[in-house]
């Protein structure tokens, strides 16, 4: 096991070596701008240093130019234009949904509060009324009254039965609201146009709406109406028999709380919208792209839940607000269609949906969803409102003028656009191309662990030459530095006049430092202090062996006050020399 661990470590060791060999032999031969200058070892340090500065600033530069480039190419790779090439002869006609503000039949309601929930008590009866109307308009914004309405009776009379069935029961029929209507300028019945939905905002009609409505389900609608460029007119008329709010959108979306009603309509009134259609979709190039970067969906990318048949920015937050009911109350309003395996909220359980309502409504909580990559939009140019008290009473929906006008959304800044736009930048600064990085991972990875196993003595030969190579010796001493000028005076001042006592305690200190090894650097010394240092280490050298010292004759100073300096080298001290012969 120890050898295993050594045969590892030494491996290891080894790859280090080979790493730091390699990386010498990438730079010395590589192509990227100035570091083969930079790893040269004949050239001066200034040079180095410049093409390091050089080659840094360059890699700076284009690092910051190349994350601009990426911040471009993340959030705005897409442009949106004009499709001039576009005429279209046939158009499908906007979804019109029609919302009465009290779309209950009060025959029906007084019948099923008296038959079925008060069990043929007449007193009973008028306490479930209310409540039975408003089942037919629930929507998040009164579902907290639906529930103080619930209060007036006990929830055990309505038991098991479905509110979303009794809601059926009692709602109105097209035929009470609907009396005439007109499309492309010929008159037509009103009921197998408009079809009946339940909603988020209460019982509707719709005109060539997506789905229709029925107790068990929701259908979803083949044919729709469309129009052409030789119609005598691009409009839609009828006259309901109640307050109504009409709302226009794109047949393709779902109908639901994100719409506002475009006008709010009350009898004995004549009001004409006339609409224009924007029309944007968006080029196949553009699925290279991610959702976050176009910013829109395809209608086939996603698979929405419980609307599966194609992706729309409306279907995904009815989605969203369902998830949510279930997750916070364990069950969904009765004006969704029916779902597998999810219940329809009961009577004592409106009260949780209006504590979270604000929750459940909050788009923040939508954030994933996107809007379709090919959507359609109608502004309202023009809306007037004549009131009269005449019996020409009605609304009409007209294009103001023939849709020739298309958007287009495609691919400005691609993936090849990105990869040319970082070779050039990388190249002009750095000399960096595709083939450099492969250069690169072949220098530390294969090669590197190549020589590992195939030139491994020369590895261990270039360790080896290493580990006998002295260590660098470094003078860690402390001196005061001096320049030229204090040297030249220090060596040329003259020893203090001292007596013979004085000077005694000054040589002693001489000698203590000298004798550990401490230099003197110019300091004066007086004749006498140097025959006592001659004196210690002839000493010494007697202790260490049997030799016999001869000492040179060494001409002292004519005067002791004189610098010993003058006789001697003017750069470093000199201590007096001695020859040992056995």
């Amino acid at each position: 096991m120890n050898n295993r661990v050594k045969g590892v470590i030494e491996t290891l060791v080894l790859f280090r070596r080979s790493l730091i060999y390699q990386t010498k032999e990438f730079f010395n031969n590589s192509t990227l701008h100035g570091v083969r200058y930079i790893a040269d070892g004949s050239r001066p340090f200034g040079e180095k240093f410049m093409w390091f500065s050089f080659t840094s600033i360059g890699a700076v530069a284009a690092l910051v130019i190349i994350m601009s480039l990426w911040e471009k190419f993340q959030t705005n790779p897409t442009i949106t234009g004009l499709d001039t090439d576009f005429h279209n002869q046939q158009i499908i006609f906007p979804t019109v949904v029609v919302c009465p503000t009290n779309p209950y039949n009060d025959k029906k309601v007084e019948e099923i509060a008296y038959k079925e929930l008060a069990q043929y008590e007449e007193s009973e009866a008028p306490s479930y009324q209310p409540f039975l109307r408003m089942l037919t308009k629930l929507s998040y914004q009164n579902i907290g009254t639906a529930f103080e309405l619930s209060l007036n009776f006990t929830p055990a009379a309505v038991g098991q039965t479905s509110l979303r069935r009794l809601a059926f029961q009692v709602k109105m029929d097209c035929d009470d609201l609907l009396t005439f209507c007109r499309y492309r300028d010929e008159e037509v019945k009103c009921c197998p146009h408009f079809d009946e939905i339940y909603t988020e905002r209460g019982f509707c009609f719709a005109f060539n709406t997506k789905f229709k409505s029925f107790e068990t389900k929701d259908e979803q609608s083949v044919e729709f109406h469309d129009l052409f460029e030789t119609d005598k007119k691009w409009a839609l008329q009828f006259i309901p028999s109640s307050a109504v709010n009409v709302y226009i959108h794109s047949n393709r979306e779902y109908f639901g709380w994100d719409f506002s009603p475009q006008l709010s309509w009350e009898p004995n009134q004549v009001s004409e919208i006339l609409i224009s259609m924007k029309e944007t979709y968006t080029t196949e190039d553009a699925k290279q792209l991610s959702i976050g970067q176009r910013k829109c969906v395809f209608s086939d990318e996603i698979k929405l839940d419980f609307f599966p048949n194609e992706y729309t920015f409306s279907g995904c937050m009815k989605e969203c607000r369902i998830k949510k009911c279930i997750k916070m109350c364990r069950c969904i309003p009765p004006f969704y269609k029916p779902l597998p395996n999810v219940p329809y909220c009961k009577v004592e359980q409106l009260e949780c949906l209006a504590k979270y309502k604000d929750n459940i409504t909050n788009i923040r909580d939508c954030q994933k969803c996107e809007l379709s990559c090919s959507k359609t939009v109608y502004d309202v140019e023009k809306l007037n409102k004549d009131f009269s008290q005449s019996d020409e009473h009605s609304i009409s929906i007209e294009y103001l003028t023939w849709p020739i006008i298309r958007y287009k959304r495609e691919v400005l800044f691609g993936w090849v656009d990105l990869l040319v736009s970082f070779g050039g930048i990388a190249g002009l600064f750095l000399g960096f191309s595709l083939l450099s990085g492969v250069e690169i991972l072949y220098y530390f990875t294969m090669r590197a662990c190549c020589m590992v196993y195939k030139n491994r003595e020369e590895l261990y030969a270039i360790e080896e030459e290493i580990q006998r190579k002295p260590p660098p010796r470094f003078d860690m001493s402390l001196r005061i530095p001096m320049t030229k000028s204090n040297t030249e005076n220090l060596r040329r001042q003259s020893l203090p006049a001292m007596s013979t006592a004085s000077k005694t305690p000054h040589d002693k200190t001489l000698l203590n430092l000298t004798k550990r090894g401490k230099l003197l650097g110019p300091t004066p010394i007086s004749h006498v202090s140097r025959k006592t240092l001659a004196a210690e280490r002839i000493k010494k050298a007697q202790q260490k062996g049997t030799f016999k010292p001869i000492v040179k004759q060494v001409k002292p100073v004519a005067a002791t006050d004189q610098p010993y300096w003058n006789n001697l080298r003017r750069k470093s001290l000199e201590p007096p020399r001695f020859e040992f012969l056995p």
